[in-house]
């Protein structure tokens, strides 16, 4: 924002706050200057006018028009990140940007030429269809997709991904760098644990686990003894799902999850016989949203010498979708 006084600024948000209220329900243009000053009456209509013609271009698009200072105004996608940064709910909650992004990058990937996917199409395969569209807005505006057609009460019937979306897209994928760029792979966070840390790494796993909502995935050739102990931080109604080996299941591991499942009935335990695992490190995945490699077996960790890192979002992406071919494969233990 401009140099503004503080009391200017407080209008400043709630012109922003306005503007994106009006965004929620209709994409395509902007809040009235009438319904402005209707829903900031508490302050004098020529202050509101004098804060919003003050309103940096780059949060928001203000126009006026002959005998209007204020005709409509706009918000932009940096004005609605700007809501987000100060704390404001905004579409920048969810991850359907990211969901949108990923389905037009396949549909390029897949087909020759340029390929459009259909608005129908869109909201039948991701859901909400406000969330949709005001999603498929924030990107059009970032230039990361083009829309076409529109009418009816629609500003677009199609879209697809552009040359600067697929770029976005990959280095959300492989770096983690997120849209907009709050993060980039120098915040992937990682650990070294160990020798003789086991409390470090329990502190770690807990971390971690603790703040699942629905699913736990634990990848471990040796899921021993010692990862129930680390289990017990799961939350109680998170679904657990452990993949283990052969090398350890037997008489004793099925006594040893059963005892656990008394207090943690969302359990289940799989494994693959030694000579199928594929996986090359320990994981944890929460809600297939947030990962971590442990450079060791969880049930000793802490032992010696070992490094815990952040998963990158594409390398989260393949284990869970080798974890998921390998669980459907898997012999049930519990």
């Amino acid at each position: 924002m401009p140099s503004l006084n503080q009391q200017d600024e407080k209008i400043a948000r709630e012109i922003l706050k306005v503007s994106y209220n009006q965004f929620e329900d209709v994409q395509y243009h902007g809040v009235t200057g009438e319904d402005l000053y209707e829903e900031l009456d508490e302050f004098d209509q020529d202050h509101v006018a004098y804060v919003a013609e003050r309103i940096d271009e780059e949060y928001a698009e203000v126009r006026g028009a002959i005998g209007q200072r204020v005709s409509t105004i706009q918000i932009s996608p940096t004005g609605i990140e700007k809501l987000q940064k100060d704390g404001y709910e905004t579409i920048l909650e969810s991850d359907m940007r990211y969901e949108l992004l990923k389905k037009l990058y396949q549909i390029d990937r897949e087909n020759a030429g340029l390929v459009f996917a259909g608005r129908d199409e869109l909201i039948g395969e991701l859901g909400d269809e406000p969330i949709v569209d005001q999603n498929i807005w924030y990107l059009k505006e970032k230039r990361l997709v083009e829309t076409h057609g529109g009418g009816g009460g629609l500003f677009y019937h199609s879209a697809n991904i552009t040359d600067r979306g697929i770029d976005r897209f990959e280095s959300y994928r492989q770096d983690g760098v997120g849209i907009p760029r709050t993060r980039t792979h120098q915040s992937l966070r990682q650990a070294s644990i160990g020798p003789n840390e086991s409390e470090k790494a329990e502190n770690l796993f807990r971390d971690i686990v603790e703040l699942s909502q629905e699913e736990l995935i634990v990848i471990d050739r040796y899921a021993r003894e010692g990862l129930y102990d680390l289990l017990q931080h799961v939350p109680q109604g998170v679904d657990i799902k452990v993949m283990t080996s052969n090398t350890v299941t037997g008489d004793d591991y099925q006594n040893l999850v059963n005892q656990f499942s008394q207090q943690h009935s969302d359990i289940e335990v799989r494994s693959l016989s030694n000579s199928n695992w594929d996986f090359h490190d320990r994981y944890v995945i929460r809600d297939r949203e947030d990962g971590w490699a442990w450079g060791h077996s969880f049930h000793d960790a802490g032992d010696t010498q070992h490094t815990a890192s952040e998963l990158r979002p594409i390398n989260r992406e393949s284990i869970v979708s080798q974890f998921t071919d390998a669980w459907k494969n898997g012999s049930g233990i519990v």
